[in-house]
């Protein structure tokens, strides 16, 4: 501001006109130059007016800035003030109540404490504490699962060394060279579980040989299925109580329950010799596993030998009474397979060519030396046991979906029933069976797909059949006709889920009023049933049995049960 007044007095001084003027000159030119200057000195008047009121309006604005510091700085220190005299009266509200709330909360632990004394006192008095300790020794462990059955060899490695520096192969042959492998567009898939060669298969070199002391298993299993004779199915001359009574009194010990197999099982059957205790089974990757349940002699596999005919899900398993020493097996690997023990082969009774994908489901004898095979395409091949030939005599297009089961009517060997995916079930006669557009004697709808449908086994004079929509029918099939209806429909949990094998309700070989099937139930059981429905007894055991069993199956001859879990494992009951 002073710069700017000095810089306005020095213009003022250069520019005044009249300073210098000498009283001697000429009045004229004195009038003039007046005249002049006074022109100009107006102009220089109106610019300090102007000059005056900027530092005016400057002066105006610092004191505004001034006072307006000046108040903020006020309120600042009032506002402060306000606070701490609020901090002041808080401190001693505070003050006031603080010794009062000390003495309620110690009043509250003091009485908190005291009842808790009474209540240690109380229960000390009933005698809780040991109570409390008699349950915890009480308390069993959790029984761990069998260990009994297929025992794998101990492995030791070798120290692991990087392959790809050595340029190999994960099986250890030399890989080819680097600029053959940038060529190739793409690498074969190769099968993992490859389908086994056609033609007989010797079953000493399809023994499982992730499996220590197999051989001397296969020898001795051959010893006793060859000495087994042939056996005559005959109705069981017991009444159903007394069946019952026998059945209520078996039981289940760790030596009954056996890994048979490596992985889940898809079938499971009894032999039927009442002399010794055979069962077979069937898993996942094609493994066929045969447990001696009374074998006395300690081989190491604790009566298990365990073979592989084939290379996918094993579906359907028999021993026929009239051959005793053959075990006939079918598969998802398109092969139907007789295991003579006598000779120690795997026969290939049937198969169809591996690129057409068929997977056969089941097969039912209408003879002793034909039997009918369904498959998933919908279709019933007739297949002769004697022929040399593996293919089948006839194939029927039943115009069906995939199917899953085929039963033959015990007496009328013409009449069978299929089941599958598509929710019916279907009574055919065989004599009227052509290549294509056949017509069933009737058709029998369900709600959802059906996993099993089976004559009885005596008469057919029911049809049980197993079905997605939670249910277990019965079926009258005395008279084989377009009036068969149900008899019975029992309400039943059939959903397994994707990890178990499905339920399939199976009657007892030799009895018409009883048939058995896995449950969902916990603890877990396996339950009878009769023929009017009713529920007959639960197999149950908390210590032996702790998984579903989804495939089980009765003893032709005995009081006997056995059932099959999808880890590979059988549990016994006898």
């Amino acid at each position: 501001m002073s710069a700017r007044r000095t810089r306005t007095s020095m213009s003022r001084k250069r520019k005044d006109p009249m300073v210098g003027l000498s009283p001697l000159s000429d009045l004229k030119n004195v009038t003039k130059k007046t005249n002049t200057a006074s022109g100009s000195q107006k102009k220089i008047i109106l610019k300090h007016e102007e000059t005056k009121q900027e530092e005016d309006s400057d002066t105006r604005i610092d004191l505004s800035a001034k006072k307006a510091d000046h108040i903020i700085s006020c309120n600042q220190e009032l506002v402060l003030k306000h606070e701490e005299s609020n901090q002041e009266e808080d401190m001693d509200t505070d003050s006031e109540f603080s010794d009062q709330e000390n003495m309620e909360a110690f009043d509250i632990m003091k009485r908190r404490e005291e009842n808790l004394r009474l209540n240690r006192e109380f229960f000390q008095q009933l005698g809780m504490d040991e109570a409390k300790l008699g349950l915890m020794s009480a308390k069993k462990p959790k029984i761990a699962p069998s260990k009994r059955g297929l025992k794998k060899e101990p492995v030791v490695l070798p120290r692991r060394t990087s392959l790809r520096l050595q340029r190999k192969d994960p099986e250890g042959g030399d890989l080819p060279p680097e600029a053959l492998i940038n060529k190739m567009a793409a690498y074969a898939v190769v099968d993992e579980h490859p389908r086994p060669p056609a033609g007989p298969l010797l079953m000493t070199e399809y023994l499982e040989s992730k499996f220590s002391s197999l051989d001397q298993e296969h020898r001795h299993l051959v010893s006793v299925i060859s000495s087994l004779k042939p056996v005559t199915i005959e109705p069981s001359l017991a009444d159903l109580d007394s069946y019952i009574a026998a059945m209520k009194k078996t039981r289940i010990t760790a030596e009954r329950v056996a890994k048979v197999v490596p992985n889940r099982i898809y079938s499971v059957t009894f032999h039927p010799s009442p002399n010794r205790v055979l069962v077979a089974t069937g898993d996942t990757w094609g493994k066929l596993g045969i447990l001696d349940v009374c074998s006395e002699e300690k081989l190491g596999s604790d009566g298990v030998c365990c073979y592989s005919p084939h290379s996918r899900p094993i579906t359907c398993l028999e021993f026929p009474p009239f051959a005793p020493h053959h075990l006939y097996s079918c598969g998802y690997d398109g092969t139907l397979r007789r295991g003579d023990f006598e000779s120690g082969v795997f026969d290939e009774v049937y198969s169809v060519p591996e690129e057409d994908d068929v997977l056969l489901r089941n097969f039912s004898f209408t003879s002793p030396h034909t039997m009918l095979v369904s498959q998933n395409t919908g279709n019933v091949a007739l297949v002769d046991t004697r022929s040399k030939s593996t293919k089948a005599e006839s194939t029927y297009d039943l115009n069906m979906r995939a199917l899953r089961t085929v039963s033959v009517h015990p007496l009328q060997k013409e009449i069978f029933c299929t089941a599958g995916v598509e929710g019916t079930l279907r009574v055919w006669d065989l004599r009227k069976m052509k290549m294509k557009k056949n017509e069933p004697i009737v058709t029998l709808p369900h709600g959802k797909s059906i996993n099993s449908a089976y004559f009885s086994p005596l008469t057919g004079k029911y049809i049980l059949s197993t079905s997605l929509d939670d249910r277990l029918t019965i079926f009258d099939s005395s008279v084989i006709s377009a009036e068969i209806k149900p008899s019975k429909i029992i309400s039943h949990n059939n959903h397994t889920g994707r990890w178990l094998t499905g339920f399939r309700a199976t009657w007892h070989p030799a009895r018409e009023d009883v048939f058995v099937v896995g449950s969902m139930n916990r603890p877990r059981e396996i339950t009878l049933f009769s023929d009017k429905g009713k529920k007959l007894h639960s197999f149950l055991d908390p210590d032996h049995l702790g998984s579903v069993c989804s495939l089980n199956a009765l003893h032709t001859s005995r009081a006997m049960l056995v059932g099959a879990n999808s880890s590979g494992r059988l549990h016994v009951f006898m």
